[in-house]
């Protein structure tokens, strides 16, 4: 995992070409004003999520793991506490929706509180999971890449 301010984005673009490529869609367009939903950015290798919430997950122990894709989650507006653990030997809640590219797994996390401007990228090896941010408790626009790796 990693946690970093999008003025620092260039630092990562050595982890490959789709993260450099998800931070340069980030970056070069105004997404402010675009609509919830999914968008594919670059065919098969990176899709675009849009997310306008009023947090309200108070769920510290369900957090989401993937296998074929990197987030890379921004934080537009508002404020979201995120949970992180390592992939380790946590229970799969369910079994892994394949073609989702998703699972829920049942873990301890440390929470770091995420507010605009901020990034988290999370490899196939980070669980994750947003809770509300009870202490500014506000409407969140997130936009999430999922970088696929495969």
């Amino acid at each position: 995992m990693i946690i970093d301010r999008i003025e620092n984005a260039s630092r990562y673009y050595p982890l490959g070409s789709g993260i450099a490529e998800a931070f340069e869609h980030l970056i070069n367009n105004d997404l402010s004003g675009i609509a919830p939903g999914s968008y594919s950015i670059l065919e098969d290798k990176i899709r675009m999520l849009v997310f306008d919430s009023v947090q309200s997950n108070t769920d510290r122990v369900t957090l989401e793991g993937h296998r074929k894709n990197i987030d890379l989650q921004y934080w537009v507006s508002g404020s979201e506490l995120m949970g992180y653990a390592p992939l380790q030997s946590q229970t799969l809640l369910k079994p892994f929706n394949e073609e989702k590219d998703f699972g829920n797994y049942q873990a301890e996390a440390s929470f770091t509180r995420f507010e605009p401007g901020m990034f988290a990228i999370y490899f196939p090896t980070d669980l994750h999971t947003a809770v509300t941010d009870e202490q500014y408790n506000s409407n969140v626009r997130k936009i999430v890449y999922k970088v696929n790796i495969e």
